[in-house]
Formats: C-alpha cells, structure tokens, sequence
C-alpha cells in the first residue's frame, strides 16, 4: 500500500485525490482511493508512506532510440553538420557500424538508468542500427536485466545514398528479422517487451518495405511505426522526387500512407514533421493514427517551425511525448521535455493557453500509452491496470510551495530529479533514490569505458579533434 499522498490517478475521470492511497497486488492496482477508505478495507504486507509526496503513473516515453546515449554529445551544437561534410553518408557510419551487441547493451542499460532515474516506467525504442543483426538483441537483454518496459521496433530500410550499402537490407529480411525477434523476445518479463514491425523512415523505404513490415504487424496483431519526417521528395534521396503526382500535391506523406493503406490505431507515425496539412491532420484524426511528438527535437534541430500539436489536440488525434534519442536530445529526461513542450507550442502560437500542464502530463501518460496501444493496461492509477507508477518528493525545493501540484511538475521541477520510488509491473525498481535491479556505478562506469572505446576504434580519437574538442576553447 502507498498511503497519504496526493495522487493524480488519469483516469477517465481526471481524479487528483488528496490523503489517497494505491493498493497493489503482485502486479496490478487493486484499489485506489482515499486513505480511510481502503483502511478500512485492506491490509497490506508492505507499507510506503508518501506523506507530502505526489503518486502518479509512471511515464510513458512515446519515441526514443535507447542505443544512441552511448553517443551523447557528438552531435549537439550543429559539430555532427561539421564531420559530416568529410563524409560521403549523412550519418556518422564509422562509429555505427561499431554498435554490436555488447555496445547495445550497455547504451541501453545507461538509458534505462536514466530513464528509471527521471521517472519513465515504458518506453518506445525505435533500433535502427542493423550493421549486426544481434544488436538489437543487446538492447532487449538491457530491458530484462534493468526492470523497464519497453515496446521494441525494429527499423529497417531498403533505400541507398544515406549509408553504405551493406546496411540496406531487402523486405523479406527484413520480415525475417523482426519475425525472429517476436519469436524470441515478445511477451517476455510478463509482458515488459512488446516487440513491434517498424520501417525506420518513409524517404528512406520503398512501397515494397513499408507493405511488407505493416503486413508482419499485422500478421501478429503487433504496433506498426515509421518515422515520418519531412515531405516526400525533398530529400536528394528519395526516389519520388521527379514523381510529377508527388510534387504537385507538394510531397503530403500521410495522403501517401493513407494510399498505400497502413495507417490505423495500429499505427504510430513519429515525429510527424511540421509541414504537415489541414487535410493529412483530418486523415489522421479519421483513421484513429497516433503521433508521437518530440518537441525538443525541434528544438535541438533549430526549427522555427514545429509539429502543429494543438490542432492535432483539437481534430481529436492522440499524441503521445517523447524524448527522442540522444542524437537530438541529449537527455533521456521526459519532465524536461514536458516543459518544452509547453513552452514551445505557447511562442509557435503566440499563445499562453495554448499547452496546458494538464495536457502535457497526459501526453505523458495516458496519450503515450494509447499510441503505443497500451492504454488499457497502463498510463493512469486505476484499478484492474499494471501497477506502474513513481512517487514525488512533494517537499523538494522544486515543488514547494505545493500550492497547485500539477501545474509545478511541469514548469517548475522540469527534472526527473524530484522522482523518488519507480514501481513497474508492481515491482519496486527504484526506492528512496536507488535502483534495486543493477549496480548503478558498474553501468555508468562500462558505458564511459564503451564509448570512449567506440570512437577510438572509429579512428576518430587522435584524427579528428572535434569529436573531444566541439568548441573554440582550449582544451589541455
């Protein structure tokens, strides 16, 4: 029983109930409501008091790309733009083609160490990186051994000019591999890895790739992703670029999918870029597609113009909050992200009423739930749902004074720092500030050693400066 705290359940009914308490047996929420009511009814063997502390789900991180934490760093400031005019690629191949399993595995037990710390109890993880075809396996081991729940997409493409061609891979590899990994993965840890089909990114795949990986999600009743960017044809590329259909219409990507008849509520387009139409806004409300929005990637990218949320709010689409991966956002915290969140969209609109702190934490919760389609299972405190929920210190110096609680954990915690106890599947992964499933110092410490090893074997450490030294101070 967690007893005495303020809780902010989600429900359907939005209910913020003051003295509540959250009963849990093995890994579901069996009650929830005032403190003496359920006294008055329970019993428990263990007994949390959360007096002066906030309940609330746990966080549900709509995007991220879990492996690239162990390249954090190398691409903020625009220096990632600098290496690459050496480069034929777009991205830094020399250092991916180095992401085996073993590198995986650590990347992802550092990103489930932040993501535990910052109060994330589910993640979605879009792996794109198949230079080994076992990589991802090192990412699926990181979830069993750290207590996180994941939703695990592979991205594949079949398009050449943005890396070497040994990365391309053919559709029907591609449905071998993400075959092989719902076999062996999926459902495991009661349920903590749900394993989705994904094709990385619509200017990156051909017809015959996105059909084919939406047909394995469907073939198994599995979620189905792609990233969806920027419009078709813009990019050197992409082979619809002199499609005369494609630029007359000016490159509508969600026209194209809702063509090509894969969008639905089984579908998550990330990103969902800024270009996008009134009319694509209406295909997706009508076809029930979810987003997934990662507003700090806009940021981070230097975009004046960003994914028109509130109108997507308003026709009645799900967006789900994401942090994205640490090639564009370099922290893995989603409080900072649901601050941006609504600070951005105030300045896209010239509008304070256009983000609400309410709004936000739902796209947190319940709105990444629902995209990931797992809104029945978690998202908000309910009864019958997985107990996956974080305790606050409501007396930290950035929630007091506690005057109106939901409104301070957006604008003014804007860190995970306040999250004190992490509960997923009704397990304690986190109390009192310390993670109970791994040795936190073994994992930040494997992860330096791993990356410092990483662009050592790129050839990059002693050729090239900018990858240690990204800026004009002198380092000594």
């Amino acid at each position: 029983m967690i007893k005495n705290g303020l809780i902010i359940t989600l429900d359907p009914e939005r209910r913020v109930i003051n003295n509540g308490s959250v009963l849990i047996e093995k890994d579901r929420v069996i009650a929830v409501g005032k403190t003496v009511d359920i006294e008055k009814k329970f019993k428990a063997d263990k007994t949390v008091d959360a007096t002066k502390k906030i309940i609330m789900p746990g966080l549900v991180n709509a995007h991220n790309h879990n492996n690239e934490v162990i390249l954090r760093g190398l691409g903020v400031d625009a220096i990632r733009e600098k290496r690459r005019k050496k480069s034929k690629y777009y991205w830094d191949v020399d250092l991916l083609r180095n992401l085996d399993k073993r590198v995986c595995y650590s990347a992802g037990m550092l990103c489930a160490l932040e993501m535990i710390k910052s109060g994330i109890t589910c993640t979605q993880n879009s792996h794109y990186i198949n230079f080994h075809n076992n990589a991802i396996d090192g990412i699926a081991q990181s979830i069993i051994d750290s207590g996180l729940k994941t939703v695990l997409g592979r991205g594949c493409w079949d398009i050449s000019g943005l890396a070497p061609e040994e990365y391309r891979e053919d559709p029907r590899k591609a449905r071998i591999e993400t075959e092989r990994l719902i076999t062996k993965w999926h459902g495991k840890e009661n349920g903590r890895i749900i394993i989705r089909a994904e094709t990385s990114r619509l200017i990156q795949a051909t017809d015959e790739m996105i059909l084919t990986t939406k047909d394995v999600a469907r073939k198994h009743n599995l979620g189905w992703g792609i990233h969806v960017v920027s419009r078709l044809g813009e990019h050197p590329v992409d082979p619809r670029r002199n499609d005369p259909s494609i630029n007359r219409y000016h490159g509508r990507s969600i026209e194209y999918l809702l063509n090509l008849g894969v969008l639905g509520p089984d579908t998550l387009l990330i990103h969902c870029g800024p270009l996008i139409t009134n009319r694509e806004i209406a295909i997706l409300a009508e076809t029930n597609s979810a987003v997934a929005h990662c507003p700090v990637m806009n940021a981070w990218a230097g975009r004046h113009i960003i994914t028109p949320v509130p109108l997507m709010l308003e026709k009645g689409v799900t967006v789900g909050l994401g942090t994205d991966g640490a090639s564009t956002n370099d922290s893995q915290d989603l409080f900072q992200v649901m601050k941006f969140c609504a600070l951005l969209h105030k300045v896209n609109l010239g509008d304070p009423r256009a983000m609400t702190a309410e709004k936000v934490i739902e796209m947190s919760t319940i709105d990444s739930a629902k995209a990931l389609q797992l809104d029945r299972e978690i998202g908000s405190i309910e009864k019958g749902k997985k107990a996956d929920i974080i305790i606050l210190k409501g007396d930290t110096h950035g929630l007091t004074p506690n005057l109106i609680p939901v409104k301070n954990i957006v604008y003014s915690a804007a860190s995970g720092e306040a999250v004190e106890t992490v509960i997923i599947n009704g397990r304690i992964v986190m109390e009192k500030n310390k993670i109970s499933t791994f040795n936190e110092n073994d994992v930040i410490k494997k992860a330096e050693e791993t990356a410092h090893k990483l662009v050592q074997e790129s050839g990059h450490l002693d050729n090239n400066p900018l990858y240690l030294q990204p800026s004009p101070w002198k380092y000594l």
